[in-house]
C-alpha cells in the first residue's frame, strides 16, 4: 500500500514522504495512529501536493526546533548542592533540578523527560543532551557545587542529615536539671543566720 507519512516515523521517513509499506502495517499501525494517510492510483497528483505541503510543515518544524537547539548549545547551569566526604552529595542532581535551573537562569523551559544525562551523585562537571525531536538535539553543561551562602545558582535540598547533625547541642551549655541541683548543693552548704548567730554568742 502507497501511503503518505503525515508524521516522522522511525525507520520510514519523514512527514510528507511517499513510502510503499505493507498493508497490514499500514492498516494496523500507521493509519490508525494517524502517521499516515492512504495514497490512491486515482489521487497521486494530489498525493504528491499533499507530501509537499507534509514536508514544507516537516522542514518548518525542524527549523524551529534547530533555532530552540541553538538557544541551548553550550550553555551552563549552576546547581548548588549539599555535599560531604569526597564531594559526594546528599541525594542526587535529576532532569527535574536541571530543568529547573535552565528557566531561571537561562529563561528555557524544557521538558525534564527529553533531558538525557547520568545520574549525579558527585559536585563536578557534566554534560546533558537535549533530545528536541526529528533528530535535532544540544548538548550544554552542568556545574554541580558546593551549596555556600550568599552563592549563585540552584540550590538543590538534597535529603540525607549533615555532618554532625546528630550531634547533641554544645558541650558549654549546661542542662537546666544539673544547674538546679547546683543551686541545691549551694544552699545547703551555707549556714543560716542562726547557726551563724550561735556561733558569735557562745553559751
Amino acid at each position: 500500500m502507497k501511503v503518505i507519512l503525515t508524521q516522522a516515523v522511525q525507520g520510514l521517513g519523514e512527514a510528507g514522504t511517499i513510502k510503499e509499506v505493507a498493508d497490514g502495517y499500514a492498516r494496523n499501525y500507521l493509519l490508525p495512529h494517524g502517521l499516515a494517510v492512504v495514497a490512491t492510483r486515482g489521487s497521486v497528483k494530489q498525493a504528491e501536493t499533499q507530501a509537499e505541503t507534509y514536508a514544507r510543515k516537516a522542514d518548518k518544524a525542524k527549523s524551529e526546533l534547530q533555532k530552540s537547539a541553538s538557544t541551548i548549545q553550550d550553555k551552563t547551569v549552576v546547581i548548588r548542592a549539599r555535599a560531604g566526604s569526597e564531594n559526594r552529595l546528599y541525594g542526587s542532581v535529576t532532569p527535574a533540578d536541571v530543568a529547573d535551573a535552565l528557566a531561571a537562569q537561562h529563561n528555557i523551559t524544557i521538558d525534564r523527560r527529553r533531558i538525557e544525562m547520568e545520574t549525579i551523585h558527585r559536585l563536578g562537571a557534566y554534560q546533558a543532551t537535549v533530545d528536541m525531536g526529528s533528530g535535532v538535539t544540544a548538548q550544554f553543561n552542568v556545574e554541580v557545587a558546593p551549596e555556600v551562602a550568599g552563592a549563585s545558582g540552584k540550590a538543590v535540598r538534597a535529603s540525607g542529615p549533615t555532618e554532625g547533625e546528630s550531634a547533641v547541642a554544645d558541650a558549654g551549655e549546661t542542662p537546666a536539671a544539673e544547674q538546679e541541683a547546683a543551686a541545691h548543693d549551694t544552699t545547703s552548704d551555707s549556714e543560716t543566720p542562726a547557726e551563724q548567730e550561735a556561733e558569735a554568742n557562745p553559751t
